[in-house]
């Protein structure tokens, strides 16, 4: 041979050699360099894979779970045969056999692969060569791309796990990490999905359907694609019969019998439903609220990931029972309130008609004409009666196109139909603890209408208002139970020479009416004058310390006096909470304590609430009001309930017959309607309304009306089987005045022979001021 060409053969050699060497050294650093970072490998075996938070009532009854990925840890022992064996039949029939990895299925499927790739003019994969090790260590170790490097490292990952593990612990591994599609990570998730059974009860033909998943969980899902399920299952059934798991005769039984039965299960479920669809939640505005607590503590990945148990003050049977009627209330409520808004489906300010109506008298402006909003009323209709009817229709028929139209029109119409119902938030105090026990955010939890309305719906409270204003002159020592006022018109004119003239809600007048009168009728000229007696700072002062909210919020002006400020229904509840505990601090909390997977605590808030509240205590601070003065007002709302508004609405409509203190709550046209009202053990406040705020729930549906029913019935159903409320004794620091009570020094009942001539004189002074503005003469 040629020199030349021997010398140019012996080039090319230690060329390819040369460059075998360094494509073998970067392949081996690759890896080297791959397998340092996966020196996790050693602490497999308490390798704790991501499992959900669960959220549990003051009862240990489960509310909620929390995840990213739905799922349930099995142990080997409860992976029935007839499951292995599927699997193994499936996935990798010498499981038993190999070290890690398979040569001859590699080979084997690479050939078939070939094949079917010259059949089909274009590459195709149609069996993968991958064992049960190797899909463990891609699911746990890698990102699952399909490149040589990553399948080279899967098969040296794969080589390090059998040669730690026993076949048991790999099997138990892949069972609770495989996803098997539907959102359903892990074997257990799989089982109670698609068959709603616990994984130790799984048949042959269940096993042998959720076999198939691992390799196309969307292409074999029996729920989404039935016929290729259908046929797949035959060739995992035909697998199991040659490996020797199964005869013929009873794998073609098993096929005959299961499908037409499975098919005729699921005929109604919803093909793109997933493990999410399925999630336990009890309570989900509470969960909800929950939730955004922990994320801001503990971190998102922590919360969802975890597997964290929350004991929380949620009471499971209080919430069904505010929820029930709730949402009761609701709904006969949204019959009454549609007629009155039948001409109000627009965005237009009902206040505004009524001020250009005045306007006319004077000026002669030209009429208006209110009418429907045609495109509103067709889209609110939509919403409600006919877009899930077609929308389902749509997916049963693979309308894709109409489907895609129909999810367009929620998008745009997102929050009308919600806006336009009536809608309404319960939420319940224990005074004592500061367990938040209840808390309903609205009629319903759904994608469009999550807004949990008990915690930021910041609303006008109206009349509901009124016991600040009244504790505020109890305090200032201004007012007894038995200080007379006249509820007479008057005009409120300010420094910048503006008028006000408030009226009462019949639009009648009482003239001279003592004060725990005056509440329990819900009197606003009354509370007008006690706002004149003791002045917008004062007022703002106490209700902003009771409501715990900044004086910022409150206006000084005489409209605060009939609640004009915006609160919402958990500040209200937590200032009617302080009442009920005796003027006494309560801090509101949702969580008791956090336990982390291994039940370790990791936070316990009942225990910091408890040494915040002790601290108070000790500092001299824990009485946010006088408890003389939580005592005189609570006498004053349970008159509200025995013989004031809600007196017919909680004794004989409601039926509930103990004790108990409370305040009705209702704004201008009918916008608002509240109840709060408490006992010693829980105080509740109820309010119902239209998210938009210019939308009334009709003529005379006041608070009394609306409101208070649902708040009685709770209340009844809750204190059935409980022992009666025990309210406090009356303290030594307050007085008998006048045939009633209030602080020593207060000013008593007018002409009163009992009160001191100070008292009497002063009250006279008031009087005679108003009498003298009014025209009016002493009867």
């Amino acid at each position: 041979m040629d020199e030349r060409i021997v010398l140019k053969i012996e080039k090319i050699t230690l060329g390819f050699i040369l460059f075998c060497c360094i494509l073998g050294g970067a392949i081996f650093g690759f890896v080297n360099a791959e397998i340092k970072n996966y020196s996790g490998i050693e602490n497999l075996r308490r390798f704790q894979p991501s499992i959900p938070t669960r959220l549990y009532d003051v009862h240990g009854e489960l509310i909620a779970e929390l995840f990213l990925e739905k799922r349930e840890l099995v142990a080997y022992e409860s992976l029935p045969p007839c499951l292995i064996n599927a699997f193994i039949a499936a996935e990798d029939k010498d499981f038993y056999e190999h070290f890690g990895i398979d040569p001859a299925a590699i080979i084997r499927a690479m050939f078939k692969n070939v094949i079917a790739s010259i059949v089909g003019f274009h590459p195709t994969i149609v069996q993968g060569g991958s064992t049960i090790t190797q899909q463990l260590a891609k699911r746990l170790f890698t990102s699952g791309e399909r490149t040589l490097a990553r399948k080279i490292l899967e098969a040296i990952l794969a080589l390090q796990i059998e040669r730690m593990f026993s076949k048991e612990e790999i099997l138990e591994m892949y069972f609770n990490q495989i996803y098997l599609g539907h959102g359903c990570h892990g074997i257990a998730t799989a089982s109670r999905f698609f068959f709603n059974k616990n994984v130790r009860h799984l048949s042959v033909a269940e096993s042998s359907v959720l076999a198939a998943l691992p390799s196309k969980p969307s292409g074999y899902s029996p729920l989404k694609n039935p016929r290729k399920a259908y046929a797949k299952n035959r060739d995992i059934l035909g697998r199991m019969v040659d490996i020797g798991f199964l005869s013929k005769e009873r794998a073609d039984q098993i096929y005959r019998e299961f499908w037409p039965r499975y098919i005729e299960d699921t005929r109604t479920e919803f093909p793109t439903k997933t493990a999410l669809s399925k999630n336990i939640d009890h309570a989900p505005h509470f969960t909800d609220y929950v939730r955004q607590i922990l994320v801001a503590r503990f971190g998102k990945e922590v919360v969802y990931n975890e597997g964290m148990s929350v004991f929380t003050t949620l009471d499971l049977k209080r919430q069904r029972v505010a929820e029930e009627y709730l949402k009761k209330g609701i709904e006969e409520q949204n019959v009454v309130s549609e007629k009155a808004n039948a001409y109000y489906n627009s965005a237009v300010d009902r206040g505004l008609i009524g001020a250009y109506g005045s306007l006319r008298m004077i000026f002669g402006l030209p009429g208006v004409l209110v009418v429907n909003d045609i495109e509103t009323t067709f889209k609110k209709a939509m919403v409600d009666e006919l877009v899930d009817s077609v929308d389902i229709l749509s997916l049963l028929v693979d309308a894709r196109q109409c489907n895609k139209s129909i999810e367009t029109f929620r998008t745009l119409v997102t929050g009308i139909s919600s806006s336009m119902n009536v809608e309404g938030a319960f939420i319940a105090i224990e005074p004592t603890t500061g367990y938040i026990s209840t808390m309903v955010g609205g009629y319903e939890y759904t994608v469009g209408n999550q807004y949990n309305r008990a915690i930021q719906a910041r609303r006008q409270p109206g009349s509901a208002f009124k016991p600040f204003v009244y504790g505020c002159a109890v305090e200032d020592r201004k007012i007894s139970t038995t200080t007379i006022l006249p509820d007479v018109p008057i005009v409120d004119i300010d420094a910048q020479g503006d008028t006000w003239a408030p009226g009462n809600y019949e639009g009648d007048y009482h003239g001279m009416v003592a004060i725990s009168s005056a509440l329990a009728a819900s009197i606003n000229i009354i509370s007008v004058r006690i706002y004149d007696l003791v002045g917008p700072d004062a007022i703002i002062s106490y209700a902003s310390r009771i409501l715990k909210v900044p004086e910022a919020r409150f206006t000084p002006n005489p409209t605060l006096a009939l609640g004009t400020t915006e609160v919402t229904p958990f500040e209200m509840a937590s200032a009617y909470a302080i009442y009920a505990n005796r003027g006494r601090d309560v801090i509101p909390f949702p969580i008791r304590y956090v336990l982390d997977r291994d039940g370790n605590e990791v936070a316990n808030i009942e225990r910091d609430v408890g040494e915040i509240l002790a601290t108070e205590e000790m500092e001299g601070n824990i009485q946010v009001v006088p408890e003389e003065v939580a005592w005189i007002m609570t006498l004053l709302m349970q008159g509200v309930v025995d013989r004031g508004t809600a007196s017919e609405a909680i004794r004989l409509r409601a039926g509930f017959t103990k004790k108990a203190a409370g305040k009705t709550g209702t704004t201008s046209n009918w916008t608002d309607a509240w109840f709060c009202g408490f006992t010693p053990d829980i105080a509740a406040v109820v309010w119902i309304g239209y998210d938009r705020p210019f939308m009334s729930l009709g003529k005379h549906q006041a608070g009394a009306a609306v409101a208070a029913p649902i708040w009685g019935r709770f209340m009844r159903d809750i204190y059935n089987g409980m022992p009666d409320p025990v309210f406090p004794e009356r303290p030594e620091g307050v007085a008998s005045i006048g045939g009633g009570w209030g602080l020593p020094g207060a000013v008593g009942q007018y002409f009163s022979g009992t009160d001191s001539e100070g008292n009497r004189a002063q009250m006279k002074s008031i009087l005679d001021r108003y009498m003298e503005q009014e025209g009016l003469t002493a009867q």
